[in-house]
């Protein structure tokens, strides 16, 4: 009896240290909304919006959470894959980047923002890749350096513009 007693109780402390994170877990939480994965302390990682059509769940939307609950991130999925508009956060809930996404790759404009709000880059992705002007900024806001990305082939030219003296001094 003793060695039934001792054998379940390892097995339950090996079932306790396996955190399941990282594995997806597929929970229907409500008729159009799916935890596909869930952090250790059993909160959502990610979490799918779906809708039923001719009996088949086709996802439509995703949020993504820190662990403590906070969005990191949302946008529309289309196959499976990103696709539309899709937004960043920082822990406290400031934006932290907004994107376009075409099947799953970056393709179009894309702001990248300071945690006070600041507009750090914008920018421009062509399938996935950096193409055409994109702006950088300072902390405060000030204009700091452009560059152009031009993809031609399998290899990327980058030219980088310093502003001018007048610039730097806060015309912008």
């Amino acid at each position: 009896m003793k060695k039934i007693l001792l054998f379940l109780m390892v097995l339950s402390v090996f079932n306790a240290c396996d955190s399941g994170e990282g594995k997806i877990k597929k929970v229907k939480v409500s008729s159009d909304e799916m935890v596909l994965e869930s952090y250790a302390n059993g909160s959502p990682r990610i979490v799918r919006f779906f809708k039923e059509k001719d009996g088949k769940s086709d996802f439509e939307f995703e949020k993504e959470y820190y662990e403590d609950g906070n969005l990191l991130k949302e946008g529309p999925i289309i196959d499976n894959a990103k696709n539309g508009l899709w937004k960043s956060y920082y822990r406290d809930g400031t934006l932290w980047s907004e994107g376009m996404f075409v099947k799953g790759k970056r393709d179009g404009a894309i702001k990248s923002y300071y945690p006070n709000g600041k507009l750090k880059y914008e920018g421009t992705f062509k399938m996935g890749e950096k193409a055409g002007q994109w702006n950088f900024y300072k902390e405060d806001g000030t204009f700091d350096q452009m560059a152009n990305y031009m993809v031609s082939g399998s290899q990327d030219t980058v030219t980088f513009e310093l502003p001018s003296q007048g610039e730097q001094e806060g015309d912008h």
